[in-house]
């Protein structure tokens, strides 16, 4: 049992030597008395307290308020104690916050006496520094004695996970986006309807009982003499699947913008303005081992609300020094790049998953990756055309992108590859040297590369950077650009 004394109760006891000391030396026999006492009395205490500890039963309860949780807003949490056991509890608490998240309002650190059988609450808030999920560790209790000369510190088990979205002001763009813009592919089919859309109508036929009043055409009957119905063209609808790269190239960021987070904001933008366009629309973010979340394609009411979701459980990104050697490239091994700063329980959670992919491939094991997730979407649905929009830096999952477009061709699916092209989320140099130079070259020639062979298998290709919007992404899409 960690039990320790006080500030309070180290005085006393060193007030108790000083006084045998001092009665030692002046044969003072009343000053021996009092100390025998003040050392009965801080052994009855004591065993005083450690029976009250032994005793005692508190129930920590801890709530997040907020159903919706941002980045870089505030965050209630409401923290509630219960004190289960006949005595009153005199205890210091302390809620263990995560590093990457602040207190802004109130205080995770409170004092409080417990009344016997009763429960006392307070509630304070955080604020996540990143999107992503943030694990509110244990309770540290501090429980003291009547008297305040024992303390019994002890720690409280109690996890509980904030998941932080992108900043609100995606979710904006996301809806203004969506309101303004309009999503066609090159090439989708187009098929006749009667339903009235803002198109133009492409022809008329003649008029079929239970035919709509206002798409009978007036002016054609004024003509022909006989009742026309328009008919529209409705633009036809793909199947959509929005596919974030979570491997460890793309969460490994250099500077200000990480290509994860950019990756994570155009996938939630993308995803209203298909929905908002009556394209099913689904989400899959994926790293080179496993699939981390997924949605299946709709067009249900809450289907955006289920996407938000998918895409929370994307990692964050792995903050490391600027150096070029520290960038995407990944040039060596990561585990040992000293590059990295001293990891969180984020960082530990991204070096396990390095591990094991290590381990994999050493040990010979095929991975799943994209190509995976893929061929076994195509296999359980082999008929229709579908359209797979993924969202990569092609370092980590070049090879695994090679091989979904060779399996979009053969099953006459669609592939749109966005490259979050690394350099341009990385912090420019100060001094354009040869050997800078040549690397950018590098960089450039190979991007150009995995374009040239993507087109060859058929798949369009968009290259982005930080500055690039879903705006922007959606009219080169629409003009054929990519």
């Amino acid at each position: 049992m960690n039990l320790e004394s006080s500030s309070l109760g180290r005085a006393m006891l060193i007030f108790c030597a000083i006084l045998v000391l001092a009665a030692y030396l002046f044969m003072n026999l009343s000053w021996i008395v009092v100390c025998s006492g003040l050392v009965v009395f801080f052994v009855y205490s004591r065993r005083r307290f450690l029976s009250e500890v032994s005793g005692s039963q508190i129930r920590i309860d801890r709530k997040i308020l907020d159903e919706l949780t941002f980045a870089r807003e505030p965050v209630a949490v409401r923290m509630k104690i219960t004190n289960l056991s006949p005595t009153a509890v005199d205890a210091h608490f302390e809620d263990i916050i995560p590093d990457d998240c602040a207190v802004v309002q109130g205080s995770n650190r409170v004092t409080a006496r417990i009344p016997a059988r009763s429960a006392w609450s307070f509630t304070y808030s955080i604020a996540p520094e990143r999107r992503g999920r943030h694990t509110i560790g244990g309770v540290r209790m501090a429980q003291s004695d009547v008297f305040g000369l024992h303390v019994h510190r002890r720690e409280m088990p109690l996890k509980t996970t904030v998941v932080a979205h992108t900043r609100r002001e995606s979710l904006s763009t996301a809806r203004d986006v969506a309101r303004k813009e309009h999503f066609e592919y090159a090439g989708m089919t187009r098929m006749p309807t009667a339903v009235l859309r803002e198109f133009e109508h492409a022809w008329v036929r003649d008029y079929v009982p239970g035919d709509k009043a206002r798409d009978i055409h007036w002016k054609a009957f004024s003509k022909l003499g006989k009742l026309m119905t328009k008919t529209y063209v409705k633009e036809g609808t793909l199947e959509t699947i929005v596919m974030v790269d979570c491997s460890r190239s793309m969460r490994l960021a250099t500077y200000q913008v990480a290509k994860i987070d950019h990756a994570t904001d155009l996938a939630i933008q993308l995803s209203r303005v298909l929905l908002s366009n009556y394209h099913r629309t689904g989400v899959v973010a994926f790293d080179e081992t496993s699939v981390i979340s997924s949605i299946e394609s709709s067009l249900s009411k809450h289907q955006f609300e289920r996407v938000l979701m998918a895409l929370s459980d994307i990692p964050g990104a792995v903050r490391s020094s600027d150096s070029p050697a520290s960038s995407g490239h990944l040039k060596g091994s990561l585990l040992s790049d000293p590059s990295f700063t001293k990891p969180s329980s984020e960082g530990e959670a991204f070096l396990d998953a390095l591990r094991t992919i290590t381990n994999r491939q050493h040990s010979g094991v095929r991975e799943i990756g994209l190509a995976g997730v893929v061929g076994d979407m195509i296999a359980r649905r082999h008929r229709g055309e579908r359209l797979f929009v993924v969202i990569s830096d092609l370092i980590s999952s070049k090879e695994s992108v090679l091989s979904a477009a060779r399996l979009c061709r053969r099953a006459d699916n669609r592939l749109l590859v966005i490259q979050t092209f690394d350099d341009w989320y990385s912090k420019p140099s100060s001094a354009l040297d040869v050997q800078e130079a040549e690397r950018l070259y590098s960089s450039m020639s190979a991007s150009l590369s995995a374009e040239a062979a993507l087109r060859r298998l058929g798949a369009s290709f968009l290259r982005v950077g930080p500055a690039d919007s879903t705006a922007r992404i959606v009219r080169s899409i629409r003009r054929g650009v990519a």
